[in-house]
């Protein structure tokens, strides 16, 4: 077995979640592609699981090799495997009668030992020494269906299909009749496809960016986010699709009125900086799924703390939203944690915790540095310009800080400060260039 367990754990659930093709299920018809056969499955929503078994060790773990911690589940592994060893990989939920798979439900339960929970198995990496590769998937559909015949842990059966229309009828039988959350679609020559309905949520728009069809009177993209606490915000996506042209040339009014200054700069699709809003506006959005992780890592997104303007707090676990589009405001919901909260992203989907190890980098360096002083009367005003390249390594942090100090002793506040951030050195160069143009005027001498 393999001396690196953890390390193989996470890049097979990176690897896993850039696979997926995610598609609704009103676009089975035009977004699966014609092959001779199908294999579908039911989506069950629990947490991805790992069974490892060494001689007389057995764990039941997620990709961070951290236990579920039901030990019978373990005894009823030892009886299933007796003298086999191996990798295993399913998904462990809550088993409720006539009710719809969660991650959210998994997750209290798991706590308490008289739930139901259930493994369902879908794939081997590892069997009595021997490595199982992609490519070995009839072996390994063999294997799972001789060893997981029990009702606890069992494994997931696929039903053989022959068209994209057989695809739709089981579909809706599963999705519509039997309450399921959805369905995987295996393709005999590789591709899978994961079939959902729409998923609904309420955001706060943060803030916008111009340049629809190249139109700078038209706006393009929104930035939204959910409200965790106080004033702090956390950026879940961007919002491209949905729009009419007399919307977004609307918006884009309304939007200048509402302009506000953040010392944090957010980067649209487009590559473009959002101009960030007061946070008053709700907008409700339809997404085919929505991931926390990618074959990169554990999504990350910025938390902004708005106190008149938007501070960059830091960054944690988010998500992404699979092909999201606008589809009206909610002037009926307010901008608190019951509407525009968390909740209606962790009742899908667990977003991922990750302990961040110390990490060595080198020392940040200044890239750019310019000063300047103006003498009025005996009295000295100072302005400091600064870029500084954090050479940072992780996604926490950003890659490039802007920092300007403004002193003038004849003020009620003698000393100002601003920061902006960006991961672009581009950007933030072009920053430093457009305040020292804007702030420094006659009478100003660079020293």
């Amino acid at each position: 077995m393999k001396t690196n367990i953890q390390e193989e754990l996470i890049n097979y659930k990176q690897g896993r979640a850039s696979k997926y093709i995610p598609v609704r299920g009103d676009e089975i018809k035009t977004r699966i592609f014609d092959l001779e056969k199908y294999y579908l499955s039911t989506k069950i929503d629990g947490n991805l699981c790992f069974i490892i078994k060494n001689k007389q060790e057995i764990s039941v773990v997620n990709f961070n090799n951290v236990s579920f911690g039901r030990d019978e589940l373990v005894s009823d592994i030892s009886n299933i495997l007796k003298n086999d060893n191996g990798i295993f990989v399913g998904e462990i939920y809550l088993h409720e009668k006539d009710k719809r798979t969660r991650s959210y439900d998994l997750k209290k339960a798991l706590g308490n030992p008289k739930t139901d929970i259930r493994i369902a198995m879908f794939d081997i990496l590892e069997y009595n020494n021997q490595i199982l590769e992609e490519k070995d998937w009839s072996k390994k559909k063999d294997l799972l269906k001789k060893i997981f015949t029990g009702e606890k842990i069992y494994y997931l059966d696929e039903l053989e299909l022959s068209s994209r229309k057989d695809i739709e009828t089981e579909f809706n039988s599963r999705v519509q009749d039997l309450n399921e959350e959805g369905v995987v679609v295996r393709g005999e020559s590789g591709p899978i496809f994961k079939v959902k309905e729409y998923l609904s949520f309420d955001l706060v728009v943060l803030g916008y960016v111009l340049g629809f069809a190249n139109d700078f009177s038209l706006m393009k993209e929104i930035l939204v986010g959910v409200k965790l606490d106080d004033n702090n915000f956390l950026e879940v996506g961007i919002i491209a699709n949905g729009f009419s042209s007399s919307e977004r040339e609307k918006l884009a009014k309304d939007f200048e009125k509402m302009k506000v200054k953040s010392n944090a700069i957010q980067v649209s699709h487009s590559k473009l900086s959002f101009t960030m809003i007061k946070p008053e506006l709700i907008v409700e959005v339809e997404s085919t799924d929505i991931i926390n992780s990618t074959s990169q890592g554990v999504i990350k997104k910025s938390i902004l703390r708005y106190d008149n303007e938007y501070f960059l707090e830091n960054k944690s676990p988010s998500i992404s939203l699979t092909t999201p589009v606008f589809v009206r405001f909610r002037s009926d919901k307010n901008v608190d944690t019951h509407d525009v909260g968390l909740s209606q992203i962790t009742r899908i989907l667990d977003l991922c915790e990750t302990d961040d190890k110390s990490i060595d980098k080198k020392p940040s360096k200044i890239i750019k540095k310019e000063i300047y002083v103006k003498e009025m009367k005996g009295i000295k005003m100072v302005k400091k310009f600064f870029v500084w390249d954090t050479n940072t390594v992780s996604k926490i942090y950003p890659n490039f800080v802007f920092y300007k100090v403004d002193y003038s002793p004849t003020r009620a506040v003698k000393m100002k400060r601003d920061i902006k951030v960006s991961d672009d050195k581009n950007q933030i160069v072009n920053i430093f260039k457009n305040e020292i143009e804007t702030d420094i005027k006659k009478g100003w001498s660079k020293i």
